[in-house]
């Protein structure tokens, strides 16, 4: 008896593990360094914003000729079915990399800058807020 309980107790707490993992790709975000943030904000806003806008919308100056449009990072349905890994995986190897838009270019600079890519995946999480 006392073995089927232990057995219960922690096939719940794998359960629960697998369900807090399940949104940043299987595991929780790192913390960033101030200076990762930082230089993720600069990158945000130099490289970004262009197409997504300053809030995330998808409607920067250069979205008007794009089609499709830019992804809207408010959208918390869109938020909600998608993991931390890929959009850390678009960030770095642009739309292409998974059957998206090509007009959503890589950024191979940031291949071996991973607190900065986390910063940034954090960022587009919080724009849905």
């Amino acid at each position: 008896m006392t073995s089927r309980i232990v057995f219960a107790g922690l096939a719940l707490v794998s359960l629960v593990a697998v369900s807090a993992c399940n949104k940043s790709g299987g595991s929780s975000a790192p913390p960033v360094s101030p200076a990762a943030k930082a230089e993720a904000a600069e990158i945000f806003s130099s490289r970004c914003t262009v197409c997504h806008g300053a809030q995330g919308a998808g409607d920067g100056p250069g979205s008007a000729g794009l089609s499709p449009k830019p992804r809207n990072f408010q959208d918390k349905a869109w938020q909600g079915s998608v993991k931390d890994d890929y959009i850390a995986n678009i960030i770095k190897n642009g739309g292409g990399a998974v059957g998206k838009s090509a007009a959503m270019p890589p950024n191979p600079d940031l291949a071996e800058k991973t607190e900065v890519v986390n910063a940034l995946v954090a960022h587009v999480r919080s724009l849905a807020q």
